[in-house]
């Protein structure tokens, strides 16, 4: 496991990520290119003045893109796969305004630059539209990419899977990695997302029993996880293909790094179907006794034959989304 992950980004807060998906928006950035570090040695060389430098970072600070992290956060957009590059375009990219309202470019790069320019990715496209006219679909856009993005250390998995979780653990002691850094990033992610809650904002879908440190909100889990399947489903399962039940419930839980033990998207599916019906998902019986759904027992495969509305996430009770986290119905 060591070999194939990564450690997590120290980025502490995702909140500072819509800044830079608003920039980047705008227009293409030239992101390494105007970071504090690549400005000091380019300012060293001669290549730009104290001037443009300080212009460049206070037009950064206005735009909350600066800081000792901002680094951090060109990686985090690249490996969700919501950033690609390209090369300096002279003809065009020099005589345009950083950012789209900050220095002209050509004030500190030349014709000749090597500077890459970073620009969004369809996907990319997609979650910033979330941010600007549905934040629960930002959220759950950017959860889902988290959580299926193999390229990190499984931290926020970890959470998942770990039994003890669900029974009021300071969540704190259940990330088992010496990279104190990851885990810190990975206990806040998990407060941006409503899951991991302080003892102070405990509630009643928490059961903490010590002060300090975080728990989980297991129906808000429920709910990120709910919404993950659909946006999964939406965009990698193939239209008017048959799929066994458990064939869903198989490939979700290794394209998010998580196990049938602790995660039951069964139950997912099944509230998938409650709420849409053969709108979208048509249910087929199996004549060989497959897994079937539990509130279909004839339905064991399903067609998708369209989008399936990420509002099941939100419109489902309680009860009914915690059966997707299996340790849960347990305590």
């Amino acid at each position: 496991m060591a070999d194939k992950y990564r450690v997590l980004p120290r980025i502490y807060d995702l909140g500072r990520l819509e800044k830079y998906l608003s920039v980047l928006n705008r227009c293409s950035t030239p992101l390494l290119e105007i970071e504090t570090r690549k400005l000091t040695s380019s300012l060293m060389q001669g290549i730009v003045d104290k001037e443009t430098v300080q212009t460049i970072e206070t037009w950064k600070r206005n735009h909350s893109l600066g800081g000792s992290d901002e680094s951090e956060y060109r990686y985090l957009l690249r490996d969700l796969g919501l950033i690609v590059d390209r090369a300096l375009d002279p003809e065009t990219d020099l005589l345009l305004p950083l950012g789209g309202d900050g220095p002209i470019i050509r004030s500190f790069l030349s014709s000749d630059s090597k500077a890459r320019f970073f620009y969004l990715t369809e996907i990319g496209e997609r979650l910033h539209g979330g941010l600007v006219t549905d934040r629960l679909l930002y959220e759950n856009t950017l959860f889902w990419l988290i959580l299926r993005n193999q390229r990190y250390l499984p931290l926020v998995q970890e959470v998942i899977l770990n039994p003890q979780s669900y029974k009021g653990e300071d969540l704190k002691n259940l990330i088992k990695t010496h990279d104190s850094v990851s885990k810190q990033s990975a206990l806040l992610w998990l407060q941006f997302f409503g899951i991991g809650v302080s003892l102070r904002a405990a509630s009643i879908h928490s059961t903490l029993k010590r002060a300090g440190g975080f728990g989980l909100n297991t129906e808000m889990l429920a709910r990120r996880l709910l919404a993950a399947a659909i946006l999964e489903m939406n965009s990698s399962f193939k239209r008017y293909e048959a799929f066994y039940v458990k064939e869903i419930d198989r490939r979700l839980n290794e394209t998010f790094s998580l196990s049938p033990s602790a995660t039951d998207f069964v139950a997912a599916l099944d509230a998938m179907f409650r709420h849409i019906g053969k709108s979208v998902i048509e249910g087929f019986k199996s004549s060989r006794g497959d897994v079937s759904l539990p509130s279909h027992p004839n339905v064991s495969i399903v067609k998708i034959t369209g989008e399936i509305p990420l509002s099941v996430s939100s419109i489902a009770d309680a009860a009914e989304v915690r059966k997707i986290t299996r340790y849960a119905r347990e305590n």
